[in-house]
């Protein structure tokens, strides 16, 4: 009987110790989002709103950022599966024309696991779920380099 109140208590320790380590993909996100940082890449848990939420089915993202000491065009555009065109902006957004610009080819070659592009308050950021994406991160400062130099603005 005494054997029994051992093992269960070593597998209850046991068990502790493995629930509070982190799983392979938390592992994968950690090491991605630290190489992210070496490369002056800033990353930030983003809370998408309501009609993002309603669209991709998710309401968090990881959100790739680089500040850029320049003066940049707001734009926000996001990935919609199951359309024809998928990416598409917010009702009333200023980011419309950009889907008939020379931006729309830059869209066109954004891998797949990048669900959100933009910039804002002179940030460049790319939006995706980094659990799922196995984009690295010098792909994605190369992507943030190409965004930003296309929403430049003169």
């Amino acid at each position: 009987m005494a054997w029994f109140w051992i093992v269960l208590g070593m597998l209850a320790v046991l068990g502790s110790i493995t629930w509070i380590l982190p799983s392979p993909v938390e592992r994968r996100q950690s090491e991605r989002r630290m190489e992210a940082l070496k490369l002056g890449i800033k990353v930030k848990i983003l809370t998408v709103d309501d009609w993002v939420k309603e669209r991709l089915y998710i309401d968090r993202l990881s959100q790739y950022f680089i500040w850029k000491d320049q003066k940049l065009r707001p734009a926000s555009l996001w990935r919609i599966p199951g359309r024809d065109d998928p990416w598409t902006s917010f009702p009333g957004s200023k980011s419309w024309d950009l889907l008939s610009a020379d931006f729309s080819m830059i869209l066109k070659k954004l891998p797949v696991g990048i669900v959100g592009v933009g910039a804002e308050n002179g940030t460049v950021w790319v939006a995706l779920d980094d659990a799922r994406a196995d984009i690295e991160p010098e792909t994605i400062k190369l992507l943030l380099d190409e965004v930003r130099s296309s929403l430049t603005q003169q």
